[in-house]
């Protein structure tokens, strides 16, 4: 835990210069330890104040015409993976944009680490599938 506050202060050094990086985070887990785990994570880096947060328990259906947001984290009932999307693949990301979504991943992996793997776009087909559709929905930004 210790570790995990440390990251949580360099995180808000290192990200002054950004604007808020706006994060859905959908939870369908029904597991008690890992609600507990992600109220951890997401008060730890909501601290540092370079995050906004929404959740919702479900999955979005419905057009989204708010402001879209940078990443979507999709935490499934069940299954080994946690699915972390963004719209823009991170090659093309500016620096700092880069390392905040870095540290975002990394807070994930350090709390739901050994219960389960943390996957984006670069490491499998299925979030890049489910970004492209949340990016047409106008969940993430890209609009529809």
């Amino acid at each position: 835990m210790r570790k995990f506050l440390v990251l949580a202060a360099l995180l808000a050094l290192s990200l002054t210069s950004l604007g808020q990086i706006r994060v859905l985070v959908v939870d369908e887990s029904k597991s008690l330890e890992e609600s507990l785990r992600l109220l951890a994570v997401v008060r730890a880096l909501k601290a540092t104040g370079a995050f906004h947060f929404q959740a919702v328990s479900e999955f979005p259906k419905q057009p989204w015409t708010e402001e879209p947001f940078h990443v979507v984290i999709h935490i499934p009932t069940s299954g080994p993976f946690i699915w972390f999307c963004s719209p823009w693949p991170e090659s093309i990301l500016p620096g700092e944009f880069r390392l905040a979504l870095s540290h975002l991943k990394d807070a994930f992996v350090q709390a739901f680490s050994p219960l389960r793997e943390i996957r984006g776009p670069a490491e499998d087909l299925y979030p890049l599938f489910l970004s492209l559709a949340l990016v047409s929905m106008g969940y993430m930004g890209g609009g529809r």
